[in-house]
């Protein structure tokens, strides 16, 4: 329908490709399935980060499940989801911020992963966000399936890049929640604090 008047459509974010997705069959990111996304860092803002369930089903569509708390589990609302996560992230050189919102095996062991490179070295009351280098990727056999690995490495914290904001149709969708932002060891596991690294890039190399 072509909105005339104004105000009469639920999918304003259409006319952006606003959703970031990891394809195996082709080793890339792209936005909304279509549009190839090049970058070598990721500025990912943790207030957005959200950790639930996922699954696709012909006749719903996406759907998700997120947990009270980041990082908790919440019990698994049927045998068919996997574990999702969600989080807002501005790759270099974009014009906008994009939502990487995902259950595949292979973007969520890489966000998990990547998680554990600065999660540890956080401070909750800091305006400097995790920026994050993206290693490449890897074709791997998940059972008797095809997925891939994603490497990523810590960068450094650095301010908000001026064009990351999160857009309004997503901020008005979301309920008021009491305090968004836990503390960085708040619901992750031993293992997960045990992989927190250290790099030793120079900031002259990190666009951010």
């Amino acid at each position: 329908m072509v909105d005339i008047l104004g105000g009469m459509s639920n999918s304003s974010n259409e006319s952006q490709q606003v959703y970031l997705a990891f394809k195996t069959s082709h080793q890339q990111f792209f936005a909304n399935g279509e549009t190839p996304v090049e970058f070598q860092y990721l500025q990912l803002d943790p207030s957005t980060f959200k950790s639930g369930w996922g699954r696709y089903t012909k006749a719903d569509g996406f759907e998700y499940h997120w947990d009270d708390k980041f990082g908790v589990v919440a019990p698994k609302p049927a045998d068919d989801y996997k574990r999702a996560f969600s989080a807002w992230v501005f790759p270099q050189g974009a014009q906008h911020a994009y939502l990487w919102q995902r259950f595949t095996f292979a973007e969520s062991s890489a966000f998990n992963s990547l998680l554990s490179t600065f999660w540890n070295q956080m401070d909750s009351s800091s305006a400097n966000l995790p920026v994050v280098k993206y290693e490449g990727s890897k074709p791997i056999q998940v059972g008797m399936g095809n997925s891939s690995e994603l490497s990523f490495s810590f960068a450094k914290f650095a301010p908000r890049t001026a064009e990351f904001v999160i857009p309004s149709w997503y901020l008005e969708q979301e309920a008021p929640v009491e305090d968004t932002f836990k503390s960085p060891n708040d619901g992750l596991s031993d293992k997960v604090a045990e992989m927190v690294s250290q790099n030793e890039l120079s900031d002259d190399d990190i666009p951010f």
